[in-house]
């Protein structure tokens, strides 16, 4: 039986083995699969798709955990896809700065350009490393880390999931930087087929 580790150890390698594909090829980075809409944003939709299906059959919505998983993993599902619009011919609204607002990442990104067009995106960022660092300490001191991390273990699925969204958030922070878009892709991939794991192991 395959445990949450053998997952994730086919998972990372799989990627890697995408990556590092179309990092040497060129044809295969811009041909037909990292393209809007192409292989691998459509495998990527079809498997937060799956991931929903599953979650609802599993009835996994019954409990806040499993609702806030099915709710994600049809934004997600619906991300992917810019919510139809290029399929139903219709426009989403326009973002300050260039670029539409078609995704739930696309918030993070008019965040980003706000922070960055007032000129404080370093104190931003440095204020959310120092907070962060200081909530980690004081969940530490006070014992809260350990019954978070108690909380995780007691679910594969918890866990998955949280990888799962650790991923997804790195492929939005590429997105947001508009950079290395097949990583991006890649990385939602990723995410895409954690969420499906996740929608199997999670506890219902």
């Amino acid at each position: 039986m395959f445990t949450l580790r053998h997952e994730l150890a086919i998972y990372t390698a799989a990627g890697l083995g995408i990556l590092a594909l179309a990092a040497v090829s060129v044809d295969f980075r811009h041909g037909p699969f990292f393209k809007e809409d192409g292989v691998v944003e459509m495998t990527a939709a079809l498997l937060f798709l799956a991931a929903l299906v599953i979650g609802v059959h599993r009835r996994l919505f019954r409990t806040w955990m499993g609702l806030a998983f099915c709710a994600l993993a049809l934004l997600a599902c619906l991300s992917e896809i810019s919510f139809g619009a290029r399929f139903l011919d219709f426009t989403m609204p326009a973002m300050a700065g260039g670029g539409e607002l078609d995704g739930a990442q696309d918030l993070v990104m008019l965040a980003y350009r706000a922070a960055a067009g007032e000129g404080f995106l370093l104190l931003a960022a440095g204020l959310a490393v120092i907070l962060s660092v200081l909530v980690l300490i004081l969940a530490w001191r006070s014992g809260h880390l350990a019954q978070v991390v108690a909380w995780f273990n007691a679910d594969d699925g918890r866990s998955t999931l949280a990888i799962g969204l650790a991923v997804i958030g790195l492929a939005v922070i590429l997105d947001v930087m508009e950079a290395v878009r097949f990583a991006e892709e890649t990385l939602e991939l990723f995410g895409a087929a954690l969420f499906v794991t996740a929608a199997l192991r999670l506890d219902r």
